[in-house]
């Protein structure tokens, strides 16, 4: 039982008790006034007792019929706010259990937001590493190149297939450089935008990093 309603439980046996009182006084009153009134002697005959009884009936029975009456109109009261206090901690509780209801629904959706937020930040970081390993394979690429191309400007080969040979292994170096400042291009993009899902990380950054590589002909 909540305080609302054990307040409401101990003013109805407050206003019984008052009640109970009420009358019990008034009844010693009434005899005293009786037998002040007549003499103070208690009845001899079977005609004072009746008058007595008479007395007594005709002045407390209106008075017990009017505390009842006022017992039943004021429990009913009670009744009545007993109800209210009910309805009211009802309410409240219904309140709570809503609030919990909603806080619950905002951790989920927070917990899934968290674990999608970090299946794409896996996923960058699993396209971030592939773009490396890329970059490393086309530097190094491109350093062969360069090596290759000051080999055969040393003169060991002939003029014409020294100048042929350079200028392949320079155009191959430089477009492995290409390659390289494009990938660091797409990494860098990779690692500050926002994504929603990886679906998206896929759909923006799948098809650049083929082209990149198509272009750098290590497709074919």
């Amino acid at each position: 039982m909540t305080q609302n309603q054990q307040r409401v439980m101990d003013r109805s046996l407050a206003l019984l008790l008052f009640a109970v009182v009420f009358v019990v006084v008034s009844i010693i009153v009434a005899v005293v006034l009786y037998r002040y009134r007549f003499s103070g002697t208690l009845a001899v005959t079977s005609v004072e007792w009746a008058n007595f009884g008479g007395y007594i009936g005709g002045v407390f029975g209106p008075l017990v019929s009017f505390v009842t009456l006022l017992a039943v109109l004021k429990t009913v009261y009670m009744q009545r706010e007993l109800l209210d206090v009910q309805k009211h901690e009802f309410n409240q509780l219904l309140k709570f259990q809503r609030l919990d209801s909603l806080k619950q629904d905002e951790q989920l959706a927070l917990a899934k937001s968290e674990a999608n937020r970090a299946k794409v930040l896996a996923y960058q970081t699993s396209i971030l590493n592939l773009i490396e390993s890329y970059s490393n394979e086309f530097r190094l690429d491109a350093n062969e190149m360069f090596a290759a191309a000051e080999k055969a400007s040393s003169g060991q080969l002939s003029i014409l297939e020294g100048i042929n040979a350079e200028s392949k292994y320079r155009h191959r170096c430089d477009k492995s450089r290409e390659v390289v400042a494009a990938l660091k291009l797409l990494a860098l993009d990779l690692s500050v935008a926002e994504f929603s899902d990886v679906s998206e990380v896929r759909d923006k950054f799948a098809p650049r990093l083929m082209q990149i590589l198509s272009d750098g002909e290590i497709m074919n």
